[in-house]
């Protein structure tokens, strides 16, 4: 499965409009994510989730659509700040904008499902980490609570060298965290439809 340009662009819309009128997109950061964060995949792999173009802005959009059900189904003095929400929901995985090329090999894609490689030009880091990255080199400022669920959204995964951080996250972290599971078991799901 994969994306229309109609649904590409509106997404892009939706996400650049989303974060500019909440205050954390720069013009030096929507400019450096550029083309290659629009056409970006969330993943490489075809049994992964969202991996082909658009895939990656769609993904950000669906993570960020749960976390505001699952933020507005907590009592009142549970919820987290809405725009530290969306925030962290739009910017966790913006390093995966230069992270991936096409795979070239037509074997891989009809046989694997493998639709895209890793950039080997890039230093190897954490997709969060990367994240970071490029938004503080953007303009871009995170309280301390942002910046802690952004580094530990993907704490409990195997390729985590502090295992420890999952039981130091906030309550914006543990959203993050949920929501993103959520987003991949829903783009699993429609993809097997």
């Amino acid at each position: 499965m994969g994306l229309t340009k109609e649904k590409i662009i509106a997404n892009t819309k939706k996400y650049f409009d989303t974060a500019t009128k909440l205050d954390f997109m720069t013009d030096e950061l929507m400019g450096y994510l550029g083309e290659n964060f629009i056409g970006a995949p969330a993943s490489t792999m075809e049994n992964l989730h969202n991996a082909f173009e658009g895939g990656l802005i769609d993904h950000l959009l669906t993570v960020a659509s749960y976390a505001v059900k699952f933020n507005n189904a907590l009592p009142e003095d549970e919820k987290v700040n809405l725009n530290s929400l969306l925030k962290v929901c739009l910017l966790h995985q913006i390093g995966k904008a230069n992270l991936y090329t096409p795979c070239t090999s037509d074997w891989h894609r009809k046989n694997q499902g493998k639709m895209y490689e890793f950039n080997v030009d890039l230093v190897s880091m954490k997709v969060s980490d990367r994240s970071i990255y490029y938004a503080l080199s953007h303009g871009i400022k995170f309280t301390e609570e942002e910046y802690v669920a952004m580094v530990n959204y993907d704490s409990d995964s195997d390729y985590t060298i502090d295992k420890i951080a999952k039981y130091h996250n906030s309550r914006l972290g543990e959203i993050l965290i949920f929501s993103n599971k959520m987003a991949i078991l829903h783009e699993k799901k429609i993809k097997i439809m």
